[in-house]
């Protein structure tokens, strides 16, 4: 476009000013010629007039040279679409609401989905990060940072709690332990100091994250070379990260060298826990580097200080890191987006529904303009501009109700998601938004156009509409279903008037096992003495929080080759009050006593489950297992009721039975303990008192987490709650945008064919018979499109098969349900319209007719 049309568009009326003073000066010289020849000034000027032809058209032929006839008639058109909108108000907020709701509410997810699954990662080439599986250990790392050269390794264990000192004393904050290549490998710049060096694994220095920085340190300029303890040792600040570095946990706050000393075999061997990422060297491929991978499995296999199963490490190879962080997201997003799409697609069936009633009622506008000579072609522009005002307009809307949804929804997402606090509005999700209101304006836009040519084709509308919403409600009901089962689920234990806590021990207690029993044993007698305390308990983990306890085990009566796997047992370290604290049932033999320490002979507990599996035909108790590494057995002396470890669901898949011992036996020196107390009365005294307790019995130890133990059960189910809720808000503003729908379609098919209606009735036609009539077509056109959406679901259920718990992803209430509701709110949306059509005058239509 030239600067000509550019001044033409948005210099109009300068232009204009120019072209009547040109004109006024070209018609003055011809009627001064003219005059000049001795003609009359008043024949002069009508001369020149018809010399020069008629202004008007002259003016015309004048705009149509700078090349901007279309962007006036658009520019006309819309004006004429603002004044209509203007005046018919109540369509025009119900169509931008509607067009907002759908465009928001997608806008809103898609962002999400963008964090989580789509937006690379904020590395250089992320497309050269792995995630190499079936490490998992310091050893085995270690072998392949030192030795692989298609690929460089580094590694990191999950975010955790530290000890710190706050302005209250210690308190626990969250920080992870990574290879001291952890941000070269990444290609992660500070924002101040330096990251980790060479050599520095298990060094006392610290790297903090912007936020930690922030919060903690206000933000000085001057804070590398500052020390901060953590875990009572004093680490050294080298370093601050910019506030987009959160790899890989967004609640952690600094940064610190994981140890890696392959004198302390037991850790470097034997603890898990450690995730193994690669980044490809010039030159290589995924293939290559996977190649390598694999091939070192043997030889790494063979450097154990124990015997490791032929199976072990089999199943190694590189997984692209973005998708490998996503993958437990991608289903729960996927159906959130297509949900939301689905909710979309009903907003502009809706409003499509609402432009061609609108459409109907402009007939006589229409014929009068085609009279006057509008094409077709400019009639269909004119509706198109309405509808793209229309969209642009909800569009603009949507943006304002994503922004200010979007933390809403970052808060109810499923925990854990994955980069979730990186969804933002930016540049590509607000192109996406517009790209879905400019797609939204075309269809609904279009359809009137092709209804007036086609004749019964608003059928489909109610046939789409009716099936978008039945997947919906199919889905909503499937995971709503499932979340009422997984409610349903005893935990095993009684967690109501049970106050919970986290107690960390400090450095000088929690180095030994005695002292942490010790301690453990001084906290519970003061919170017995503590008014309204009946009883308290600690335990390694609590149960059905998502923390992983467990040991391979060998069991005396069920051995197994050196070469194959052992059995994968979850262990839970206990107090002797823990059966009592908790509410857990003993079934047979003895629980643990006082007499259960170190020294005395080794017992365990197991659950129910386990005995049945391991002994189906015979007592448990008497029988005998141990820690593969242990030399001494421990004797089984009770089966208890088992009890929801890991979350509502039980342990991971791989766990093949449930132990308990005691704590004075416990097989790994526990970091921290979870405490139970169970009270009599209100339990907030207990809870405000406990940090106190604590810090009498031991200043340096941190208590956090405290809460009621029916909030920790039900927090259990938060992921797939918040799944459930969200599907299901979607499944009822697409019920409700459906109804609003269908009764749109119905008032409007009862104002069109209010002489047809009047007419029956005056000939004798039953109530009955108007009735179904003017509700039928609806009731019809639901009912096939609740058909449709049937078998779209039937086939589609298998992608949400994994989020289900305790039903089929067919489960026949479900799918019988979802359609009889939507056909019995179209019926209820047809009643209102029955009853107008019901108080049509048949005298009156006759007269008018």
């Amino acid at each position: 476009m030239n600067l000509r049309k550019l001044r033409a568009i948005f210099q109009r009326n300068e232009m204009e000013r120019e072209l009547d003073l040109e004109l006024t000066d070209h018609l003055a010289q011809e009627a001064e010629t003219l005059m000049a020849a001795g003609i009359p000034e008043d024949e002069a000027r009508r001369r020149a007039l018809a010399t020069m032809g008629k202004l008007p058209s002259i003016r015309e032929e004048c705009r149509d040279s700078r090349g901007i006839r279309l962007w006036d008639e658009l520019r006309q058109d819309a004006r004429f679409a603002l004044r209509l909108l203007g005046r018919n108000r109540m369509f025009a907020a119900l169509s931008l609401a509607t067009i907002a709701l759908g465009i928001g509410s997608t806008t809103a997810i898609g962002s999400l989905v963008d964090a989580v699954l789509i937006r690379p990662l904020p590395f250089p080439a992320p497309g050269e990060l792995y995630a190499a599986s079936d490490v998992g250990m310091r050893g085995p790392l270690d072998v392949l940072r030192a030795n692989a050269k298609a690929a460089e390794y580094a590694g990191y264990l999950g975010a955790r709690d530290f000890t710190t000192l706050g302005e209250a004393g210690p308190e626990r904050t969250r920080g992870v332990e990574v290879t001291a290549n952890f941000f070269r490998m990444l290609g992660a710049v500070p924002l101040l100091g330096r990251t980790f060096t060479g050599g520095e694994d298990g060094r006392r220095v610290a790297v903090l994250s912007h936020r930690y920085w922030r919060r903690q340190f206000q933000g000085r300029p001057d804070v590398v070379g500052v020390h901060f303890s953590a875990d009572e040792i004093e680490y050294e600040v080298v370093g601050v990260m910019p506030a987009a570095m959160t790899f890989p946990a967004e609640s952690a706050n600094f940064w610190v060298p994981m140890r890696m000393d392959p004198r302390l075999a037991g850790e470097y061997w034997g603890t898990g826990g450690v995730m193994a990422i690669a980044r490809l060297r010039a030159g290589q491929t995924a293939v290559s580097a996977s190649a390598e991978l694999r091939s070192w499995v043997p030889r790494i296999r063979g450097m154990f200080p124990w015997r490791m199963p032929d199976a072990w490490g089999t199943g190694a190879g590189l997984t692209l890191l973005q998708e490998s962080l996503s993958a437990g997201s991608k289903v729960p997003s996927l159906l959130l987006l297509g949900a939301v799409f689905l909710v979309l697609l009903i907003g502009i069936v809706n409003v499509a529904n609402l432009l061609t009633a609108q459409a109907a009622a402009r007939q006589r506008e229409f014929t009068m303009r085609v009279s006057l000579g509008a094409t077709s072609g400019r009639i269909a522009r004119q509706l198109l501009t309405e509808a793209m005002l229309l969209a642009l307009a909800g569009g603009l809307g949507g943006v304002v109700l994503a922004y200010a949804g979007l933390p809403l929804l970052q808060h109810w997402m499923p925990a854990g998601t994955p980069r979730i606090g990186e969804a933002t509005l930016d540049a590509r999700v607000l192109a996406f938004s517009a790209v879905l209101a400019l797609g939204s304006g075309l269809l609904f836009g279009l359809w009137p156009l092709l209804r007036s040519r086609r004749a019964g084709s608003g059928a489909a509308l109610l046939v789409a509409e009716a099936a978008f919403a039945t997947m919906l409600l199919i889905g909503g009901g499937l995971l709503l279903r499932s979340l009422w089962l997984l409610m349903q689920v005893s935990p095993g234990f009684r967690p109501e008037s049970i106050v919970t806590a986290e107690f960390t021990p400090s450095r000088s207690i929690g180095a030994s096992l005695p002292r942490v029993v010790e301690a453990s044993d001084s906290l519970r007698a003061k919170l017995l003495a503590f008014p309204g305390v009946r009883d308290a308990a600690a335990t390694n983990v609590l149960p059905v929080t998502p923390e992983i306890s467990a040991f391979t085990a060998a069991i005396e009566d069920h051995p197994r080759p050196p070469q194959d796997p052992q059995i994968p047992l979850w262990s839970t370290a206990v107090s002797p009050a823990y059966l009592d604290t908790l509410g857990v049932r003993l079934l047979r033999g003895r629980g643990f006593t006082e007499a259960d320490r170190a020294g005395s002979e080794l017992v365990v507990m197991i659950g129910q489950q386990t005995a049945r599996r391991y002994w189906p035909d015979r007592s448990p108790i008497g029988r005998r297992l141990k820690p593969v590494w242990e030399r001494d057995w421990r004797t089984i002396v009770g089966v208890v009721e088992d009890v929801k470890h890991y979350g509502l669901k039980g342990p991971p898949d791989w766990i093949e039975g449930e132990v308990y011992l005691p704590l004075a036996q416990a097989v790994v020196l526990p970091r921290k303990l979870s405490i139970a107390v169970r009270v009599e009365g209100p339990t907030e005294n207990v809870e405000a008192r406990l940090p106190v307790i604590v810090r009498e019995i031991c200043a340096q130890c941190a208590v956090s987490k405290i809460a009621r133990m029916e909030s920790v059960v039900s927090g259990a189910a938060r992921a797939p709650r918040s799944l459930a809720w969200l599907v299901t808000a979607l499944a009822g503003l697409a019920l409700v945008m459906a109804a609003a729908g269908i009764y749109g379609v119905v008032s409007h098919s009862v104002i069109r064919r209010t002489k047809e209606i009047g007419v029956r009735m005056a000939l004798g036609a039953a109530w009955r018979h108007v009735a179904w009539e003017v509700a039928r077509p609806s009731v019809v056109y639901t009912a096939l499109g609740a058909a449709i959406g049937f078998g779209l679901s039937w086939g589609l259920a298998k992608l949400v098969k994994s989020l289900l718990f305790g039903i089929a992803e067919h489960d026949g209430l479900t799918f019988s349900a979802a359609p009889v509701v939507l056909v019995a709110v179209a019926a209820a949306s047809c009643v209102y319209p029955i009853l107008r059509a019901l108080r049509i005058d048949p005298a009156r239509c006759l007269r008018e007719g």
